[in-house]
């Protein structure tokens, strides 16, 4: 699929830690739920991004009291407690304007309709498509730079590494954005914008 006929470029962006302020609202409601009151840093250990959810609960001795099966649970009904990121609004409003912007989400399917609820929300007024990848791979299922290359777009926002590293393998620009505990690894091609004043400056100087 081409860009729109208005815009020259498109550009990807991922919803969770990106736009979506996942991880906070995740640590608020995992209190609110188990009488803990783990702070930001607790959820800046350096550790892979499978399982890190689980890994922070078990070191703080959650695991018998949160699964993230009852986050995804509940994230399937609500998720009107997510609010955005500091910036994502204004930042991906004036990209819109500039630029076809999509969504590119591995989030798992069942929290498709309630996502789509949310995005309407907050991003009403932009004409901005949404694409699951699945969070479960399989032998069909597209990475995301195999669809950032199938839709034409030419950078991926994302706060995943191994996403960023598979546009990259595609011949498509990522930016790695955000500072969070999973960023252990991170590709030497990757651009790295730890906000989004940080994002725009870049996209404004070199896309």
């Amino acid at each position: 699929m081409a860009p729109n006929n208005h815009y020259d470029q498109t550009i990807a962006i991922d919803i969770d830690d990106v736009i979506a302020e996942s991880t906070n609202a995740l640590r608020l409601l995992v209190n609110e739920r188990t009488g803990a009151d783990l702070t930001r840093e607790h959820y800046m250990v350096e550790g892979e991004y499978r399982g890190y959810y689980s890994r922070v609960w078990q070191e703080h001795g959650l695991s018998d009291k949160i699964s993230f099966e009852q986050v995804a649970a509940e994230m399937a009904i609500d998720q009107s407690h997510v609010p955005l990121l500091p910036g994502a609004s204004f930042a991906v409003h004036e990209l819109s304007k500039r630029f076809h912007i999509i969504l590119i989400t591995a989030r798992d399917p069942i929290w498709e309709k309630e996502t789509r609820r949310w995005f309407k929300d907050h991003f009403a007024q932009d004409d901005i498509e949404v694409y699951f990848i699945g969070y479960h791979k399989t032998d069909t299922s597209k990475t995301k730079g195999q669809l950032c290359r199938d839709l034409g777009a030419s950078l991926l926002i994302d706060d995943n590494p191994e996403h960023c590293q598979s546009v990259i393998d595609e011949g498509i620009k990522a930016i790695l954005f955000g500072e969070y505990g999973w960023h252990t690894t991170i590709p030497k091609e990757a651009i790295i914008c730890k906000d989004w004043p940080a994002v725009m400056e870049y996209i404004n100087d070199s896309v």
